[in-house]
């Protein structure tokens, strides 16, 4: 009864697949007949039975029931069955209920396969005429093509092509040649590739021929701790040259080929790394292995990298290549040890050190104050920095020009200013950038033309400004330009939303995937960031943002530098950790802890409390003096932690009125205010 049905079934054709362009169906394997070239799927001449269909890019050969299989996805024979008899509309047979039981299943079919042909001596030939040029002019040493038994044919032709000549009684002499570089998968399947430039469009359509039955290349290296999979040999063989072990699919179609070899043989403590093409069909088998690997529970993460595939970023810089591979194979190690839940053994982690000097360099901004970056080991490194300062003694100023500085240098910067506005910021940088350029320059009334941040924004008053003045400030837009062109400012709220830390995160992934770069991160300021919950309580927010800021500096490989606010109490107290606001979180996950405080703050030995209410009264007096006229104020920065290195204290002038931070020594305007200051003419507007 079903072998009737079964009959039935496969004389029907595949018309539930769309019409390749030029003849047949289109592969629902490889998806070959797609494009203005290849033949797509068709029938079997050879086949007696002339129910096979097979593909000579992808090597698929099976029955119609195959490609229902395929086409919808289904593995278990008696799902292609019944969804082959729904399709082409086969009646079930009546059932003699006295001679057979309701439980008969359908019959499993024997697959009837192209026989195996063993390349073997045809593959050990090739490799003994290999001139290497072709895959060394893409960056593939003879040492590699030797491991891989790589070979050279200078007139290959197609073994199915001959055999199709011949059966029809012609002459394979006939048959037109070309140059090609073989590369063995096994000793049945190997993949030849022509070797010419400047291929037509018919001569490119088969540019890469496949001869056998599919397999993936490379297999051997499934057995590594972590693979990179990828798409085509020439990728493979280009991980293996840069350090890496790699497997490659040969086409996105074989991704089931993959998973089902990972579905009988995966072990654990392994992690794969997808590191497809960046194509569109790359995206799409990345998105399928994804979900495939989710399923089976196997460890991966996936690669991001600017070049089209691994081969060109090989041929573009292969240094860069192997710090790529030495960075994913670390950040493999974590997802593995992340998603099985396993401890680090640390003899595992000892081959980071052993190789240290490849891995992958992480960022060190430099500050732009010598003294600070020598006290910081080098400048600002992956890690949270978290500085805190009473109000308006200049935190956001102070980091507003490390952020500046650091731009200065090429390196990207994202600002989250969650108080002021963009506006407001630039102005502060402007009007910095004219007090530089006023201290060199000489008026001839002596009259100090730089211009303060709000001088800079009300524009009402540019109709009373000298031309002086004016050019000031059209100069300080100039020389910010180098700085400003790597500064990207986020005001306070990301798509309608007040700003959460789950928003810096999507939008630093953003950055590095957009750009490639990865940036500094300043956020001003920690408290303002709205809760990830809105039933937390202040504290249960700082606690949890601040733990993901450190996260996000983990991640991504980059420093984080966020402003704090401080408890009221300690506003007449010098710098400690406690004075920071739910100091809880911000002590223990911070890397770097600063503050900035007036200089004059710390306790003397033997002063009274009385003694000591008096003298800080007489100094804020004097700070108000001083800020009102535009005049220097000594700044101390005290590092409070310091997690890989040690605490410390600096010194600068703040000159609040033109957001202006300076070492304390930087200057000889500035020798403890011993010379007559750039201020003494000063108008105050």
């Amino acid at each position: 009864m079903y072998n009737n049905e079964l009959l039935e079934i496969k004389e029907h054709e595949p018309d539930f697949l769309p019409k390749a362009r030029r003849s047949g169906y289109i592969c629902p394997k490889c998806d070959n007949g797609t494009g203005a070239s290849g033949d797509g799927l068709t029938l079997d001449k050879s086949d007696p039975t002339r129910t096979h269909y097979k593909c000579f890019k992808c090597g698929f050969y099976g029955d119609v029931i195959d490609l229902v299989g395929l086409a919808f996805g289904l593995e278990d024979d008696k799902d292609k069955f019944n969804k082959a008899r729904e399709l082409f509309g086969v009646q079930k047979r009546p059932v003699n209920k006295n001679t057979q039981k309701d439980t008969i299943k359908p019959p499993v079919y024997e697959r009837t396969e192209e026989p195996e042909i063993d390349f073997s001596d045809f593959i050990k030939e090739a490799a003994s005429n290999n001139d290497f040029q072709y895959l060394l002019s893409r960056g593939i040493s003879e040492e590699t093509q030797r491991r891989f038994n790589v070979g050279y044919v200078p007139n290959w032709k197609s073994p199915k092509a001959v055999e199709t000549v011949l059966s029809k009684g012609g002459n394979p002499d006939n048959l037109p040649t070309s140059p090609r570089v073989i590369i063995p998968r096994n000793n049945y399947n190997y993949l030849a590739r022509d070797t010419r430039k400047d291929l037509n469009q018919e001569q490119k359509a088969f540019e890469k021929q496949n001869t056998g039955k599919v397999s993936l290349f490379n297999i051997e290296a499934l057995k590594a701790p972590v693979v990179f999979i990828v798409e085509g040999e020439i990728d493979a063989m280009s991980i293996e040259e840069a350090g890496g072990n790699a497997c490659g699919l040969c086409s996105v179609a074989n991704r089931r080929l993959l998973l089902d070899y990972l579905k009988a043989n995966y072990k654990g403590n392994q992690c794969f790394i997808l590191m497809l093409d960046n194509d569109e069909a790359g995206q799409k088998a990345t998105a399928e292995l994804k979900e495939g690997l989710e399923r089976l529970e196997v460890p991966f993460i996936v690669a991001e990298y600017e070049a089209h595939d691994p081969n060109d970023q090989l041929q573009a810089d292969k240094e860069g290549l192997e710090v790529i591979i030495s960075s994913l194979k670390a950040a493999s190690m974590d997802a593995m040890k992340e998603q099985t839940g396993n401890q680090y053994n640390a003899k595992d982690l000892l081959a980071y050190f052993e190789n240290i000097e490849n891995e992958a360099q992480g960022i060190e901004a430099k500050t732009g104050f010598e003294d600070l970056d020598a006290n910081l080991q080098g400048g600002l490194h992956e890690g949270l920095y978290i500085i805190g300062a009473i109000s308006s003694l200049g935190k956001t100023t102070f980091t507003l020009q490390i952020a500046d500085q650091i731009a200065g240098t090429g390196q990207d910067v994202l600002f989250f200013s969650l108080e002021m506005s963009k506006y407001e910021l630039i102005a502060k940088s402007l009007s910095r950038h004219s007090y530089d350029i006023a201290r060199e320059t000489k008026t001839s009334d002596g009259h100090f033309i730089a211009r303060d941040t709000e001088q800079i924004l009300n524009n009402k008053r540019y109709k009373y400004y000298t031309q002086e003045e004016k050019q000031v400030i059209k100069d300080a837009i100039k020389a910010y330009e180098a700085q400003a062109e790597h500064l990207f400012i986020y005001e306070g709220r990301y798509k309608g939303e007040r700003l959460t830390v789950s928003h810096i995160r999507s939008i630093v992934e953003n950055h590095v995937k957009t750009t490639g770069n990865k940036p500094v991160i300043f956020i001003d300021y920690l408290q303002i960031l709205a809760p990830e919950d809105p039933r937390q309580t202040d504290k249960q927010a700082t606690d949890t943002n601040t733990f993901e800021l450190k996260e996000i500096s983990r991640d991504f490989s980059i420093p984080v530098f966020a402003i704090s606010s401080f408890n009221r109490e300690n506003y007449l107290e010098p710098v400690s950790m406690t004075s920071f606001k739910e100091s809880g979180a911000v002590e223990y996950s911070s890397d770097v802890l600063l503050g900035l405080q007036y200089a004059g703050m710390e306790y003397m030995n033997g002063e009274t409390e009385k003694n000591r209410k008096e003298r800080i009264r007489n100094l804020t007096n004097e700070i108000y003096r001083k800020k009102r006229n535009k005049e220097p104020i000594e700044i101390e920065l005290k590092c409070l932690k310091q997690r890989k290195g040690y605490q410390f204290t600096l010194s600068f002038y703040m000159v609040n009125a033109f957001n202006h931070f300076e070492a304390l020594l930087g200057r000889a305007a500035f020798q403890k205010c011993t010379t007559p200051t750039p201020f003494d003419n000063q108008e105050i507007l």
